[in-house]
């Protein structure tokens, strides 16, 4: 999906050095709400199920302009839309996207893991 996402935006960017930031964000969000993990699986179904009923480019298609109705969920497409899609368009953007839009100031935008190793900027602990 994180492919598909950057190639139906036509955001021209290569995903693969985000893969890492999308396996701590996931790890991440299945640590804090357990939930999630149900979110992903009930995802690859419903993307699976619409790549076989309607071929790769227009299962995406349909996954990025289907509008969920506010309230619980009440389909699986409707929880992968909420719960995981919409979060990883998100995420692509955030990761640098944005940036095949001409934007060139990048207000608020940092890169790097939850890994402090690998942090873009100087952390609290390195002193001021």
């Amino acid at each position: 999906m994180f492919v598909a996402i950057g190639t139906y935006w036509k955001l021209g960017d290569d995903p693969e050095p985000y893969r890492s930031r999308l396996k701590v964000f996931m790890d991440n969000r299945i640590a804090i709400s357990p939930l999630y993990r149900g979110y992903y699986s009930t995802a690859a179904e419903v993307i699976a199920d619409l790549i076989a009923a309607q071929g790769n480019e227009k299962a995406f298609e349909t996954l990025f302009k289907i509008k969920v109705p506010d309230g619980v969920p009440s389909t699986a497409i409707d929880v992968a839309k909420r719960f995981v899609v919409n979060e990883f368009i998100t995420m692509r953007l955030a990761f640098g996207g944005f940036k095949s839009f001409g934007a060139r100031n990048f207000n608020g935008y940092f890169g790097g893991t939850n890994d402090p190793s690998d942090r873009p900027y100087r952390g609290i602990d390195e002193g001021a």
